[in-house]
């Protein structure tokens, strides 16, 4: 009885051993792989594409730049991941419009000043009564709405204010 037991004890202790959870000196970190002189970065969220991810910065900066700035994304995209952190932007690329937290509509108006996030049930003419502009307003300061506002896109942000010179 006594090898049975002793027996039991070691095959335990191998199998603790052997399916043990990882030292904390072993920390899992998402793939990297921008340049150096990147300055803005984001960190990819299920569903991100990379033109996808252009267009949440207001299409600050082109295709060709995102991957010539993380040459570890693949030419079709394919290898984007949740949790992965990207480069969007590097000393020459212009910020978001001040209070336009990202992702801004594609094509906001540059002397945007203010946003308002699309919530669900929002349309064009509830956007403008909600924030006090007129719907011509909206339609100037966001070129990339269509005439009947179905692109009007849930979580975005879209410009209902710009700095007068």
């Amino acid at each position: 009885m006594l090898t049975i037991t002793t027996a039991a004890t070691a095959i335990l202790a191998l199998a603790s051993s052997v399916f043990a959870a990882p030292a904390p000196e072993f920390n899992l970190v998402p793939r990297q792989g921008y340049i150096n002189t990147c300055f803005r970065t984001y960190s990819v969220v299920s569903g991100d594409t990379c033109n996808g991810i252009i267009n949440k910065f207001n299409a600050a900066f082109t295709l060709a730049s995102f991957y010539s700035w993380n040459p570890q994304v693949a030419s079709d995209c394919h290898n984007l991941y949740p949790g992965e952190i990207v480069c969007v932007g590097v000393e020459t690329t212009p910020p978001n419009p001040p209070g336009c937290p990202v992702p801004v509509a594609p094509g906001l108006v540059s002397n945007c000043d203010r946003c308002y996030t699309v919530v669900s049930g929002d349309y064009c003419y509830a956007v403008a009564q909600k924030t006090g502009i007129t719907l011509s307003q909206l339609y100037l300061w966001n070129p990339s709405l269509t005439s009947d506002c179905t692109n009007l896109q849930l979580g975005y942000n879209y410009c209902v204010g710009v700095k007068t010179s």
